[in-house]
């Protein structure tokens, strides 16, 4: 069954009862599976500098972790979009940082801990492909309505 989430038509795969609440979990597309660029790619490239973007959905707890929700939709994602989401959310919606923080000081933290992971300093190309797909992520994110 497909569902409009937000600005993407989303696979529902399961119903799940938590807190007492029904949640569809959908699959949200990895930036490998999605084709060309989101509705919301445009805004995203052009305000990457000054974006701050507000968490409007939450994470509930789901078998010992948490899980992000928006509306009656639970978003499953992948590893790596995941983490960059609960990054966003411990950035600008647990922690409040300061006005000169925006969305290009996320992307670039999450490909600096890539660097560390991998152990190695990675290219400019290398770099420049990251920003690019966390930027692509960014726009997924805004059009399901997780972020705005």
């Amino acid at each position: 069954m497909i569902e409009k989430v937000g600005n993407l038509d989303l696979e529902v795969v399961a119903i799940i009862e938590v807190e007492g609440k029904d949640f569809k979990v959908v699959n949200v597309p990895s930036p490998d599976e999605y084709r060309g660029f989101p509705p919301s790619w445009e805004f995203v490239k052009s305000n990457m500098l000054s974006w701050r973007p507000y968490f409007k959905g939450r994470m509930i707890e789901f078998n010992g972790q948490l899980v992000p929700a928006v509306n009656d939709y639970l978003l499953n994602l992948d590893e790596e979009m995941y983490k960059f989401l609960y990054d966003i959310y411990l950035t600008f919606k647990v922690n409040k940082p300061s006005i000169e923080t925006n969305i290009s000081v996320v992307i670039t933290k999450e490909i600096d801990d890539m660097e560390r992971e991998k152990g190695r300093t990675l290219s400019e190309m290398e770099r420049t492909n990251l920003y690019l797909r966390f930027s692509v992520e960014a726009a997924i994110f805004k059009d399901v309505g997780i972020i705005n």
